[in-house]
């Protein structure tokens, strides 16, 4: 008989993480440049298909942490003490899905990009970093 061990942190899938800023700032943004963030609710749509490090459960958690290397543009707003990792909303999947998603989440919460590209730069989307006009965390998950 084989023994298979579910491991946690070999999740993969994409995620959208709901964000909230409490007071606003300014913020460059990479090599994108600078933006104003302002009070409210952004959106991040991403993907993470390995295993370990780079596994949904492992990409989740580094996006949590305030302390982290800036890496990816979403990182240029989390690790900011204006603002919180609210809710993360995740689906298991081997296909990387987070274009199809953020392109719903544009059209059905009439989202925009905080700048044009952020988030975005291996794909044509508009932006996979968005801001939303509701503060309601339950309304904007109700409506994706």
């Amino acid at each position: 008989m084989r023994l298979f061990v579910l491991r946690r942190d070999a999740l993969r899938g994409t995620y959208t993480l709901l964000l909230a800023c409490k007071r606003p700032f300014e913020v460059r943004i990479g090599k994108l440049g600078r933006t104003n963030i302002k009070r409210g609710t952004y959106l991040y749509t991403g993907s993470a298909l390995g295993s370990g490090a780079v596994s949904l459960e492992q990409r989740i958690s580094r996006h949590r942490r305030r302390n982290k290397l800036v890496r990816w543009h979403v990182d240029y707003l989390t690790v900011r003490p204006e603002v919180i990792v609210e809710k993360v909303i995740y689906i298991e999947s081997d296909k990387r899905l987070e274009c199809h998603i953020n392109q719903r989440i544009v059209s059905n919460l009439k989202a925009k990009p905080i700048i044009r590209r952020a988030g975005a730069s291996d794909c044509n989307c508009i932006g996979h970093l968005l801001s939303v006009k509701s503060h309601n965390p339950r309304a904007i998950i109700t409506r994706l």
